[in-house]
Formats: C-alpha cells, structure tokens, sequence
C-alpha cells in the first residue's frame, strides 16, 4: 500500500496526467519509478514472469500511463488499488475513448510549456505535466498562448524500445525523470523561453480543454455516441445549404470523407472534431452530441505549402569534369561519407554510384573506418576514466563492485556506460591490476604454484 499523493490542477488546461503523478509519486516514496512500478504497480496490474513485470514496469517512463489505451487504464486501476484513490483514470486519455478514435490521440513525444513550469515554481507547488500537453493535436498553451516544447532526449531515450520489447531491462539510475527537468542534463525547463503560438493552435488547444472538462462534468450524456452525423447535417443545410461539396472545401477535407462522417460510416479523429468546431464556431462537444446551437463560418487554419522535390543541376556537367573532381574530394579528404561527396558535386548519391563506383566505394569505406576510429577512441577514454575509478577504489582497499566504480565515474565526468560494456571493463580493469602485481612480484605465481603442478605432473613416455 502506498501514501496517497493529490494528483495537481482542476480543470481541462492543467490538470496532471498519470505519467507525471507516477514519477512524483515515486519521488516522494524515495524510489526510482521503475523501482516502484516493478514493485508495488505491476503485481496489481496482472501476473505474469519476472521479463514481463520488467517490461510492464519500463513504460513508466513515457507517455503510455496517460494514453487511451487499455494499458492506461489497468494503471490507473492499479495505482488507485495501491493509493486508495478512485479517480486517477481521469488523469488518463481513457474518458475520450468513447467519444473518439484512438487514432492520432497520444502524442509521441513529451511535451511541455515553459511559462507553466514557471509558474509552479512561483507558486511552490511541484512541477507537472498537463494532460493536454499529451494530445497530440495540442501544440500550444491555451493559458500563455506560446507554442509546446518537446523535451531533450537524452541517449538513454533512444534505448527504450528494446527495453520494451526485447528484455526489460531497467534504465540507468543517472535518467533524469522528474517533470520539469531536462531528460539531457537534469536543468530546470522553467527558464526557458516561450515562443509565441498561432491563434488557431490557441483555439484549437482551447476546445481540446473544454472537450476533457465536459466529459469530466457529464460524463453520462457522452455515453454511446456515434459518429457526429446529426451536427454535420445540420451545419451543412445551415452554413451551405446543405451542399457536402461546399462543406467540404470549407474544412479542407475531401468529400469522400465528409460523405462517410455525414452518413455515419466511420468517426472522425480528435483533430479533425477540433478543425469542424473551428469552422463553425462551436465546441467539440456540440459537434458529437449534435447540438443545434448558433454556428459561425470561420475559414479553416492555413495549411502548410507541399514539400518540393529538390532538384540538382551538378549531373548536367560533362562526366569527366565531374569525375577529376570527385577525385580531387576523395584525395583531399573533404567528403567524410558518399552523401558529403553528392552534395559538394550537387549530384545524387546514386548519380556518384554511376559516375565512378570504385571512388565511391573509396569514400565509403574512408567513412566507414572513421565511424569505426572514433568508435574506438570513445571506448578508449571511457575505459581510461574507468581505471582511474576502479584504481583509486582498489587503493582505499574496497571492493571494487560495478555500481561504486559507475558511481564514481559518473561524478567525475558524467559519462554512463552500458551493462555489457561494464562487464568487459571489469574483466580488463582486473586482468591490469594482476599484471601490475605479478610485475611488482616477480616469479611468485610460478614459484609458489606452477612449478609445483609441473613438479606432481607424471613425464611423458
């Protein structure tokens, strides 16, 4: 059983999701939150093997727990079993569910507004993440109009996936996974600077936040709704005169589309509800319900112009101009990989296969050993700062066990290493420190134990 903690905020555009209030959760019990979910969550949430409740305990650190999904909900009903609280699925995506697809809900990435970090430092509360800042669609802050900050990755993040699907394992104990910090270097989020955000994200963000306070308020009425076939019908005969083709064109969407959400064959997606309230001046819950309320024509947020194919006029020289200054790239080293070569000679780098492959192969193998030198050099170093550690806890006459020495490298210098990698560190940290005293000691293994083995060895007929 764990001491209940108040999750923060009240309304639609700060309310705290589940993720954040695990993580301070787990601050306040003093344990790591892969820790605590592996101890105390995920034997509430099923049983199953030790690799499962390890796989199970990793999503603690992303953004799953405060999604739509079933996963999120067997959290909440966890984490309310171990609090004594009844109301942490409101904390979680899982109240859309039945109001909208879970297509394009959860965003990918974690997100955060400065200006809020900033104010819970003023006011001394904890800092938190807000659930909207997990909607995908969301992309600014409807409270300081500035746009969402994705926060810094750190190269633990990058490990995540095969944590999750392949073996569980826990990441390091240097993450910094408290909200409001850096995931890169553990500084405060607060002092960063806000970028001004487009009014339609602000209004879209604003009917996302009036959509979770309805469904926390009345939840009830929300219960079986389909597609919003009677709210578009309405505003199509009201707005265009019952024209789907004019409809359509207003919202920037393609008529099959419309047809299919009109006659109820499918469910628009949460972005697409915000972009028809948008367009017809009403609020999301208006559009599902199907409420007959005043409507206003408002023209649909500017889309972003079409990416362009880039095009390249290097292949339009003669070859063998071309060709005598690849050569002249390669034999001054200025291209450290194929793509570098393409873009110098503004060719394609299937162009600069065609042109000369044995120099291409030249410059791909160059970038290959350069990948495979500084691979080496980075090992190196790590290993030279791990020797220090391993050394100077040898001479203190402490064991020198894996966490002490990570420990204290850590300290130092702040590089991490991987569990592998430690292994094999302390294997040849060990094997230095035998050679070190055979050398200090000459002959003593040989005289004391070798030569009496060979002297008991029976000879050879």
């Amino acid at each position: 059983m764990l001491f209940s903690l108040n999750p923060e905020g009240h309304s639609g555009d700060n309310l705290e999701d589940l993720a954040s209030y695990f993580r301070r959760l787990s601050e306040d019990h003093c344990m790591l939150p892969w820790s605590l979910a592996f101890r105390s969550v995920v034997p509430l949430v099923a049983s199953g093997s030790a690799v499962w409740r390890a796989k199970m305990a990793c999503y603690c650190y992303g953004l799953a727990t405060s999604g739509v999904t079933e996963l999120a909900d067997s959290w909440a009903r966890a984490l309310n079993a171990a609090t004594g609280r009844n109301d942490l699925q409101l904390h979680t995506l899982v109240p859309l569910k039945v109001v909208v697809p879970p297509t394009k809900l959860l965003s990918p990435i974690e997100r955060f507004c400065p200006i809020c970090y900033a104010d819970d430092e003023r006011s001394g509360r904890p800092k938190y993440n807000r659930l909207l800042w997990a909607i995908d669609c969301v992309t600014a802050c409807p409270l300081h109009n500035v746009q969402l900050q994705a926060v810094d990755k750190s190269k633990h993040d990058n490990e995540n996936p095969i944590w999750l699907r392949r073996r569980g394992r826990r990441p390091s104990t240097n993450t910094f996974w408290l909200p409001g910090i850096s995931r890169a270097n553990g500084r405060s989020l607060a002092g960063d600077s806000g970028k001004p955000a487009r009014d339609e994200d602000i209004r879209f963000a604003r009917l996302v936040a009036d959509l979770i306070d309805d469904l926390h308020h009345h939840p009830h009425v929300f219960q079986d709704v389909g597609a919003p076939t009677t709210f578009l019908r309405y505003a199509a005969e009201v707005l265009f005169a019952g024209n789907l083709s004019h409809f359509a064109r207003h919202l920037g969407v393609s008529k099959g589309a419309l047809h299919e959400w009109t006659w109820g064959k499918t469910r628009p997606s949460l972005p697409r509800l915000a972009l028809i309230a948008f367009c017809c001046g009403c609020a999301i819950a208006d559009v599902i319900l199907g409420n007959k309320v005043m409507l206003l024509k408002r023209p649909a947020p500017a889309r972003a112009k079409r990416l362009c194919i880039r095009r390249r006029i290097g292949g339009r020289r003669p070859r063998n101009e071309l060709r005598q200054e690849f050569e002249q790239i390669v034999a001054s080293g200025q291209a450290s990989s194929a793509r570098e070569a393409a873009e110098l000679l503004d060719v394609s780098t299937k162009f600069l296969r065609s042109l000369s492959p044995a120099l291409n192969q030249k410059v791909v193998d160059a970038g290959q050993e350069r990948v495979r030198r500084t691979a080496r050099e980075l090992e190196e170093l790590k290993f030279s700062e791990f020797r220090k550690s391993f050394d100077a806890i040898v001479e203190k006459q402490e064991k020198p066990v894996r966490r002490k020495v990570q420990q204290d490298v850590f300290e130092r210098t702040g590089l991490t290493f991987g569990y592998e990698q430690v292994g094999v560190f302390l294997k040849r940290a060990r094997g230095l420190v035998d050679v070190d005293l055979r050398d200090e000691v000459p002959g003593a293994k040989g005289a004391s134990g070798g030569s009496r083995h060979r002297e008991s060895r029976p000879p050879a007929d």
